[in-house]
């Protein structure tokens, strides 16, 4: 608020008390989005599904919750109700859900307009377009979301007299994702008779926890024998004392020996941004690599860096 930033989601009843307490104490008026659930069940992870019903994000549709939301601050004098907001997961490959989300949304502005007398300025239908995390994954362009929705705005809000409003797209790990490898050395490789092979690696779970939380698909290689066949079947092991601590299980590699350089691809987001020091392990440096240059952007943690808030 202090900052004019244009517009801030808010995410339940509750958080708009709070938005109308401050706003009044710094005597401002501040624009807000209200952030709902549509109830729509995207083909993704239970974990990164948000726009479900029984999600720990957004104000509720079917409840009546969101109108009870929208009346409230359109009554505050210290809040300006802008528009709405929807998220319904993350890695998703199908239009539908999204087209879905659209028409939901759409209606609740008609029911907007036509509790309050007013049309709200914009839509935020969020993001959770699907990357390429293995060749399985069958992403879609940009412009096939992009088009479906814009197709199903337009035709809605003609068929029910609303204005077209501003429709804003939250492309996410799609911008950075497949930009982004991590590299790892190999150490020890523990082949288990029928039952499986460890390849043990300098990293794990304390930079990529996203395996360790909800199973996520990764390709791997090692990349100074990138041209060789993938014939050897391998689980990906981190450093850290616990036996979830993995990267991928039962993938299919290159023949691994120690010192060999693994390397896991699109970790280009959700990779720094959910890195920890569990374990006290120091997270790794990023280097941007471009036109055959590079040049470290976050410099690597060392154990100093992991003491000095120790008193």
């Amino acid at each position: 608020m202090e900052n004019g930033v244009g517009d801030i989601v808010v995410d339940s009843i509750s958080e708009l008390h709070k938005l109308q307490k401050v706003a009044r104490q710094r005597d401002k008026a501040v624009s807000v989005s209200l952030r709902i659930k549509p109830g729509i069940d995207a083909h993704t992870h239970d974990f990164i599904r948000t726009g479900q019903i029984d999600s720990k994000f957004g104000i509720d549709l079917s409840s009546g919750e969101a109108m009870e939301a929208v009346k409230l601050a359109s009554s505050m004098d210290h809040v300006v109700l802008k528009g709405l907001h929807c998220h319904i997961g993350s890695q998703i490959f199908e239009k539908e859900p999204f087209i879905h989300a659209a028409e939901v949304m759409l209606t609740l502005l008609m029911e907007v307009k036509e509790t309050l007398g007013t049309e709200l300025e914009f839509l935020n239908l969020g993001g959770g377009f699907g990357i390429h995390y293995t060749e399985q994954d069958d992403a879609l362009p940009y412009e096939e979301y992009m088009g479906a929705v814009s197709e199903v705005i337009h035709r809605e809000c003609k068929a029910k007299g609303l204005s077209t409003p501003k429709i804003y797209i939250e492309p996410g790990r799609s911008i950075v994702g497949e930009a982004g490898i991590t590299l790892y050395t190999v150490g020890s490789i523990r082949e288990i008779p029928n039952v499986r092979n460890y390849v043990m690696i300098d990293g794990g779970m304390f930079e990529n926890p996203r395996y360790a939380l909800y199973q996520s698909d990764y390709t791997c290689l090692i990349a100074n024998k990138a041209s060789a066949p993938t014939e050897y079947t391998a689980t990906i092991a981190g450093k850290c004392c616990e036996s979830g601590d993995l990267i991928q299980e039962h993938t299919a590699i290159q023949t691994p020996e120690e010192e060999d350089i693994l390397a896991v691809l699109s970790t280009g987001a959700y990779n720094y941004s959910m890195a920890s020091n569990y374990n006290r392990n120091p997270r790794p440096p990023c280097v941007m690599v471009s036109q055959g240059k590079s040049r470290v952007i976050i410099q690597g943690e060392t154990y100093e860096d992991l003491l000095r808030n120790d008193i």
